[in-house]
């Protein structure tokens, strides 16, 4: 037996237990009826009820619990249930419009059934630890967190030589390929039946391209989206053996001492990701040495020559807050807006960037606050109001 079949009989062997395992995990979850049963389906559809019990529909929900949980039950295991119409809006993420698809609370007690008893168990175990977004006790303050545990053991060895790879991908929810979905529920779902509702949800989701898209606002949806890339990520970190690289979502990292070896990975980064269909945005994906700063997820770091690592929040936030402040102040005087909002809006403030290394944005943005609502005329307007003064 030569090398090269020495090499693919080891490789058949691997592929074999991996196989394995993916059945063996699927197993696990027992059959469709186990999956929805009536005690998990009830479980989660109280609690997509927690947080939005001020809405007629979720009052409506919640007092038929008992009935519609089992004749949406007997629509799953009968292969009849199909997800109802979105409701679409658009909302202003720090500065970005993002469109979102609210799914009506009777389908997403399914998609909550479906994604914490099949699509979580299954596909947590291909995720690599670096990837951070929507999952259970990680986040993007915990990606910051792991970003400052990377740079450190890069300081440690090699100082602030070598360079920050970013790399970002092109309209990743409504640019998502859907077969790559497809067959990525052929390998990790066995279960034909399990795999049909998985894809009869990405099947109705609303997309602007046919065979594209996968809505913001849909549970699924996000756990579908945040373990697509997650071939990329093993290539990374396995074959490559890259130790300082993660991702949150679609805005990925990679740290290395050579720069001409950064190059080449991104650049088969990017052939990899365009071979699963999945866009890149090369404008945005940038090499910047370690001795400069550089911006990730909004959030400005900088590594010093002592090692420390300082992250500033956005600077583009502190613009906006300003602004807000002075449209505040006019309404409040036109007796628009109390001051108890004003005084909420500002706790909001002082909580995002007391998370990061801006005592000085956040003391000047206080003085502003406090100028502009307890100085000299204000003191008479609240008086006059009945609004405490200071």
């Amino acid at each position: 037996m030569t090398s090269e079949e020495r090499r693919e009989a080891r490789y058949q062997r691997r592929r074999a237990r991996r196989q394995e395992k993916r059945e063996a995990r699927c197993a696990a979850l027992g059959s469709i009826d186990q999956v929805f049963s009536y005690r998990k389906m009830f479980f989660h559809g109280k609690k997509c009820c927690n947080g939005v019990r001020w809405k007629q529909s979720v009052q409506n929900f919640e007092s038929h619990l008992f009935s519609g949980t089992a004749r949406r039950r007997r629509e799953i295991l009968s292969g009849t249930w199909k997800p109802g119409k979105c409701v679409h809006f658009t909302l202003c993420e720090r500065g970005k419009v993002r469109p979102i698809d609210a799914p009506h609370i009777t389908d997403r007690q399914i998609h909550k059934t479906l994604c914490n008893e099949v699509l979580i168990p299954l596909y947590n175990p291909s995720m690599i630890y670096d990837n951070g977004a929507s999952q259970r006790d990680k986040g993007l303050h915990w990606h910051f967190r792991r970003l400052k545990e990377h740079l450190h053991w890069h300081f440690r060895r090699y100082g602030r030589s070598g360079a920050m790879g970013l790399v970002d991908l092109k309209s990743f929810f409504p640019g998502a390929p859907r077969q790559a979905l497809y067959l990525r529920h052929q390998m990790l779902i066995p279960n034909p039946a399990l795999r049909r509702v998985a894809d009869t949800v990405v099947d109705h989701a609303p997309s602007s391209a046919p065979g594209r898209g996968m809505p913001l606002g849909v549970e699924p949806s996000q756990q579908e989206m945040v373990a697509l890339p997650s071939a990329v990520d093993n290539w990374l970190k396995c074959q490559m053996g890259i130790h300082c690289a993660g991702h949150y979502m679609d805005d990925y990292y990679i740290i290395m001492p050579d720069i001409e070896q950064l190059k080449a990975v991104i650049r088969e980064m990017v052939r990899r990701f365009e071979a699963m269909g999945i866009r890149v945005n090369k404008r945005k994906c940038k090499i910047i040495p370690l001795t400069k700063p550089f911006r990730w997820c909004k959030a400005r770091f900088t590594l010093t020559e002592t090692g420390k690592v300082k992250v500033n929040g956005s600077r583009d936030g502190i613009k906006r807050a300003r602004r807000k402040l002075k449209l505040f102040h006019r309404e409040f005087v036109a007796g628009k807006r109390p001051l108890s909002e004003v005084e909420q809006y500002m706790e909001c403030q002082s909580a995002y960037y007391r998370n990061f290394n801006d005592h000085g944005r956040l003391l000047r943005l206080r003085r502003l606050y406090y100028a502009i609502f307890f100085g000299g005329a204000m003191c008479t307007k609240s008086s006059e109001t009945g609004q405490p003064s200071g």
